[in-house]
């Protein structure tokens, strides 16, 4: 059996994992899922921060044959694929701006569908069902929620009928313990503000409700503009949630065949990571939370694959 991990990471400043120069208003656009339009992060900008936290330099990797194992080595002499692989993190949980509770965590039957499928390959039983697809005016929420104003709840300029949900409160506690394990209060805080919205609604907020900045250069001799250095750029807001796999493969360096795969797991992908994705860091950009979730009882502990 392949092992599989999930690992999520959570926004704590606005995050611009870009694409280069965008063609429409915004001139340099996050990175975007070709098919759904939501933002995503690549498993090559994760793994790339990932490995850099554990100091996985090339002098480093020839030294510590760990280093090698978990995240692959190109040498003169010899190299080898890395064994820990991730994938992309797709959006699970987008923050809107919420007349009350200042903000809610948004997500979709559709989104919760394809975390669903992501958390069966990580071998997570027990799920919660997805809800049902929502009629457009309405948000699901769970049953301790500050979103509501009378019967509604209005994000933005969007107004739904507020709707309580057995479905959305076992999901905003499953996830509130997997995003903030051994934190109670935020637990309390995430699922108090969690919504699940129609998916044409939820399509439309991903597309609309990121954050979009205009920066300028300054002339240091005129302290004016200069010119042509006037821009805008699209960033993950803070508080974004999102979520991806990590997959154990096989370990090809020659001298690995004694390590097990639960061990490269317990070493790189165990411990809460804070990390900086992305570009803007000397502005503070990028700066994420990154939790894995345990291995399951159901998975095998001898790092072998069927």
């Amino acid at each position: 059996m392949t092992k599989i991990r999930m690992y999520w990471l959570h926004a704590l400043s606005p995050t611009h994992v870009g694409t280069g120069r965008g063609v429409g208003y915004i001139d340099l656009p996050i990175h975007r899922d070709k098919v759904t339009n939501w933002p995503v992060i690549p498993a090559s900008a994760f793994k790339g921060v990932w490995a850099d936290h554990y100091g996985a330099t090339d002098d480093n990797r020839s030294s510590r044959a760990e280093l090698a194992w978990a995240f692959g080595r190109i040498g003169e002499d010899t190299s080898n694929a890395g064994a820990l692989i991730p994938t992309d993190a797709r959006l699970v949980c987008l923050p809107v701006r919420s007349f009350r509770g200042t903000f809610a965590w948004c997500t979709s039957p559709l989104a919760l569908q394809m975390l669903h499928r992501d958390l069966s390959l990580a071998g997570v039983t027990d799920l919660p069902d997805v809800p049902s697809p929502l009629s457009e005016p309405v948000a699901c929420h769970a049953n301790s929620t500050v979103l509501k104003e009378g019967t509604h709840i209005y994000l933005e300029d969007l107004d739904f009928e507020a709707q309580e949900c057995q479905a959305a409160d076992r999901w905003a506690t499953r996830l509130g313990k997997w995003i903030f394990p051994e934190e109670e209060t935020w637990q309390k805080i995430f699922k108090s503000r969690f919504a699940v919205l129609h998916d044409p609604i939820f399509d439309f907020l991903a597309e609309t409700g990121t954050e979009v900045v205009t920066r300028v250069k300054i002339d240091p001799d005129t302290k004016t503009v200069t010119e042509g250095q006037l821009w805008n750029e699209e960033a993950l807001p803070a508080e974004t949630i999102l979520a991806g796999l990590i997959v154990g493969d096989r370990i090809y360096a020659k001298n690995g065949a004694h390590v097990t795969m639960d061990a490269l797991f317990q070493e790189f992908a165990t411990d809460p990571l804070t990390l900086q994705i992305g570009g803007k860091a000397t502005v503070g950009r990028g700066r994420v939370r990154c939790v894995f979730t345990p291995l399951t009882e159901n998975q095998q502990s001898d790092g072998s694959e069927t």
